[in-house]
């Protein structure tokens, strides 16, 4: 991101004196977004600032007189040469053939703000990008310290304190931390001055200052218009809040943002919107997923603040906090989006009339689980009629089912919403056939009307405790939801009615399943869900053996979570020889049986398995001397496993593993894993195994 310091290590290394000591001719152009080719040639070849009569010559070359010219200048010389702020990688493609590698050990570095640009094989030549990093607290004082008093003197003791709290807000931003002891230097070095600052001082003032302001103005203005308005989106959240990002871009796709291609699921286009805005370092990762993806983002105070005034500025987003702006608000006629976090009460007592509002997000600003609690909000089904966007899981919904009147809200695609006794969803939901994306908080297991099956655009539905989906009364007439991608909790039996029902969401992508059944018996087909790649399946959990097991699982499953199933460890074959599986999770007793034996040439693609509180005792390969297990197993995760006696002799040889962790088990499973390290540095010498202990 801006500010971070890209610019300024590059000048150092550049002017470093063992640097100009090595390179004949050193040479530094400054990129930026928008760059005419001509000027940026004689940019370089002037860079060094001796050829100022020579700079009016240059301006008669063509381009390519001027590549030639700069190629004639470079050859069997050892140079270094900075490409700085590179917004784009068509740059280089264009100056390539100017630079010359006589592989006499020349070097040119790249600045940019953008991975994508760092990360494109025509450049990375010498190895991985160099990524920077926010300061510590210690070095964000010291450099607040520097910039304020000077190489010499330091901080006054009785400012110390203060000192450190300024620079704490500056979140570690080189940029914010240079501005801010700006302002500090012109002020009087009193303790009462400085206290008056520190209680003033927020991100709003840094992101306001002209240098960091003109920084992210030019960041802003050089992206695309879809992404102009999926970042400026993150000013609806809440100041540093990790936002999940399947719940984002379920948000932009109702909002319209998402470009629809022919050929391609719309959550995968907001997947490159989003992996776009991070690889431009605007937007930060918080989480990964287990099969690649990003699970949490997030955006730095500094842009979150510019977002938010961005956003009012070009009416894009109103962003209300607290009862002060919310009794002030002037509502304008014509208000596309309202974003809210404040006390329930708040929004109640602020009585907010906006008729056009397309889209309603609620965030409850009160701490803990001390929610408003509403008896009815039929009220602003009957306002807001116009909405697309509805999320009021801020508020505590004191009801058991959901209120006819949401039939009203006709344009509505997005809707989530809190409501700890919910149980039913009336047949008029149905009658929102836009509706894309359902969300419920409800510690009850929710029936969902048999009009269900009759919207065809609902792409993802999430039930908090549980949902259960009945079948069409109407047997003659088989609907499906063909649409839908993501679909938790379903709640149905593990047998031929269960299988049949899952035959009607043919094309369903992540896939969590409880079990209702409590026999002893499980057949259920799953292999037609063709584009399945995350499951998770649990039960109430099962006493003994089961007599009877028939599973089938769709081949292109990635990702596999079960608990308290109770499969027999015989039956894990199932499981072993499924070819894309990345990530498997054993939980709770999700196997029975106290032997596992792998299978010869089981789990191909397997990269993390977790077991946790799993009876099993021994665990061991069915060919000890073959090398046909676990090739791409990267880590192992156990947990509260204390019977364990035999592991995988294999785990000792396997080239890939990285992190062995083990937590709340018995002595008898850390013996088991410091054996596998000694077999690892007998294998590998000095590996990067990495053995991790928690008690």
């Amino acid at each position: 991101m801006a500010g971070l310091g890209k610019t300024t290590l590059a000048k150092k290394v550049y002017n470093n004196i063992s640097v100009t000591c090595h390179f004949h001719i050193r040479l530094w152009c400054t990129v930026s977004q928008e760059f005419n080719m001509k000027s940026l040639l004689i940019q370089i070849l002037c860079s060094n600032g001796k050829q100022s009569r020579m700079d009016e010559e240059l301006k008669k070359l063509n381009e390519h007189a001027l590549l030639e010219k700069l190629r004639q200048r470079l050859l069997k010389n050892r140079y270094l040469l900075v490409f700085d702020d590179v917004w784009d990688i068509e740059v280089w493609n264009e100056l390539r053939t100017a630079f010359p590698n006589d592989k006499n050990g020349s070097r040119i570095i790249f600045t940019s703000r953008f991975s994508n640009v760092a990360s494109d094989s025509k450049v990375q030549y010498g190895g991985e990008p160099h990524y920077l990093h926010p300061l510590s607290e210690k070095e964000s004082f010291e450099l607040l310290q520097k910039k304020v008093f000077g190489e010499e003197e330091e901080c006054p003791q009785a400012l110390h304190e203060l000192g450190m709290e300024i620079a704490k807000k500056c979140r570690g931003l080189p940029l914010a931390l240079v501005v801010v002891a700006g302002v500090l230097a012109t002020i009087e070095h009193d303790i009462c001055v400085w206290e008056e600052f520190a209680e003033s001082f927020t991100l709003t003032m840094v992101s306001g200052a002209d240098q960091c302001k003109k920084s992210l103005e030019l960041s802003f203005e050089h992206l695309p218009y879809h992404l102009k308005e999926c970042l400026l989106y993150f000013a609806a959240f809440r100041e540093d809040e990790k936002i999940g990002a399947k719940k984002l871009m379920c948000l932009w796709i109702a909002e319209g943002f998402v470009e629809i291609i022919e050929g391609e699921k719309s959550e995968d286009v907001a997947e490159k919107y989003l992996m776009d805005l991070i690889g431009r370092n605007l937007v930060m990762v918080g989480k990964n997923r287990s099969i690649g993806g990003v699970k949490t983002c997030y955006i730095h105070d500094l842009i979150f603040e510019f977002c938010k005034g961005k956003a009012k500025e070009k009416k894009f987003l109103q962003v209300l906090r607290g009862y002060d702006e919310l009794s002030t608000f002037n509502e304008p006629p014509n208000l596309p989006r309202l974003s809210i976090c404040s006390s329930g009460k708040d929004f109640m007592k602020s009585k907010l009339f906006c008729p056009c509002l397309s889209t309603l997000l609620f965030f409850d600003a009160t701490p803990g689980y001390n929610k408003l609690k509403l008896l009815n909000i039929s009220f602003l089904f009957c306002i807001y009629k116009h909405l697309k966007v509805l999320n009021l899981e801020g508020i505590n919904l004191m009801l058991k089912e959901l209120p006819a009147e949401v039939e009203s809200l006709l344009c509505l695609r997005y809707l989530a919403l809190r409501a700890s006794e919910m149980e039913f969803i009336p047949p008029s939901i149905a009658k929102l056939s836009h509706l894309e994306t359902f969300s419920l908080n409800s510690d009850e297991t929710v029936s969902l009307p048999d009009s269900i099956w009759n919207m065809k655009k609902l792409r993802h539905v999430h039930v908090e405790n549980g949902v259960v989906i009945p079948f069409s009364s109407n047997d003659n007439v088989v609907e499906n939801l063909s649409n839908l991608d993501t679909l938790s909790t379903l709640e149905l039996y593990l047998d031929k009615e269960g299988e049949n029902l899952l035959r009607r969401i043919p094309n369903v992508r992540q896939l969590k399943i409880f079990n209702c059944g409590k026999q002893n018996r499980v057949c259920c087909n799953m292999s037609r869900l063709e584009c399945l790649e995350s499951l998770g399946l649990g039960g109430y959990g099962f006493l003994g053996s089961r007599e009877h097991v028939e599973l089938s699982f769709p081949t292109n499953l990635k990702k596999l979570c079960l608990y308290r199933l109770g499969l027999p460890c015989r039956k894990m074959s199932l499981i072993e020889q499924l070819p894309n599986l990345e990530v498997l999770k054993l939980r709770e007793e999700a196997m029975d049986g106290q032997r596992w034996e792998l299978m010869e040439g089981g789990f191909p693609k397997l990269k993390v398995l977790t077991l946790e509180y799993e009876r099993i005792e021994k665990w061991i390969e069915a060919d000890p001397d073959s090398y046909d297990y676990f090739p791409c197993l990267q880590r192992l995760k156990l947990f509260g496993i204390f019977n364990l006696k035999m592991m995988p002799a294999c785990l000792g040889s396997t080239p890939t593993l990285e992190t062995i962790q083990v937590a709340h088990c018995g002595y008898g499973v850390k013996s088991l894993v410091w054996k596998i390290e000694e077999a690892q540095e007998d294998n590998y010498g000095d590996v990067n195994l990495k053995i991790i202990i928690i008690d």
